[in-house]
């Protein structure tokens, strides 16, 4: 067996880096886990305006925090490739290394008006386990966020040998429409956790005044929430997993 603590950070989202950068290395300073998760975007903000400088040594900034706390981060940010913006998680490792970068393969009808989707889905081994990352809308292709087939991202995970999956969203507010698509986003956190039999790690951005319309949490492989985080504020949860 493996045991390692995961740690998810229900952040609240500025669009502006300045704000973003120090609390993201604040929690990574203050963090006692292996891998600590961070939400979709929680770096630049849900915006494609983001100088590709700043952004570059802000990713620096992160991956030496993480070598000096020992922690493995799952990091998202706007990213650019030729002049291309992608929304992407970011792997660095305790040693302050790039393990790897997931860019979202399926964004929304909106994402898309800024940024390309991403063109590979990757497995990565770290610390005893295989894991991989998605994005949003990656997992739940949820109705009315744009005409996409459902290519099971999870499922194609579960089928790679991932054990785990680090799901980063910032979905919006728990009200009206939005609150009807709370159902949909939690029962398929915990079907596509037991189609494929792995855990889901799911770390949602906040909203300081309204719940969030998807939890931020860790759904079992049976399906079942092992630690869900109040849906208002910013919230911390931690959890040891062990993992066969």
């Amino acid at each position: 067996m493996t045991m390692i603590r995961i740690t998810g950070v229900q952040m609240l989202v500025s669009p502006s880096k300045s704000d973003n950068l120090p609390k993201i290395l604040q929690y990574i300073q203050e963090s006692d886990c292996d891998f600590i998760v961070f939400p979709e975007m929680s770096l630049t903000g849900y915006n494609s305006d983001f100088s590709d400088a700043r952004t570059q040594e802000a990713w620096r900034q992160i991956a030496t925090a993480c070598r000096q706390h020992y922690v493995t981060a799952i990091i998202g940010t706007g990213a650019r490739a030729d002049g291309v913006a992608h929304i992407q998680s970011r792997i660095y490792t305790g040693k302050g290394e790039l393990l790897g970068t997931h860019e979202k393969l399926v964004p929304t009808e909106g994402d898309r008006k800024w940024c390309r989707p991403g063109e590979e889905l990757r497995v990565f081994s770290h610390m005893g386990i295989t894991f991989g990352c998605l994005i949003c809308n990656d997992l739940w292709v949820t109705p009315g966020c744009g005409p996409y087939p459902d290519p099971r991202l999870t499922y194609q995970l579960g089928q790679r040998g991932a054990q785990v999956i680090f799901h980063s969203a910032n979905t919006g507010g728990h009200s009206g429409r939005d609150k009807r698509r709370f159902a949909y986003h939690d029962a398929n956190l915990r079907l596509r956790a037991l189609e494929s039999n792995l855990y889901i790690v799911t770390v949602n951005a906040a909203l300081p005044d309204k719940p969030i319309n998807a939890p931020s949490g860790v759904v079992s492989p049976k399906g079942e929430w092992l630690v869900q985080c109040p849906l208002i504020g910013e919230q911390v949860f931690s959890y040891d997993l062990e993992i066969e």
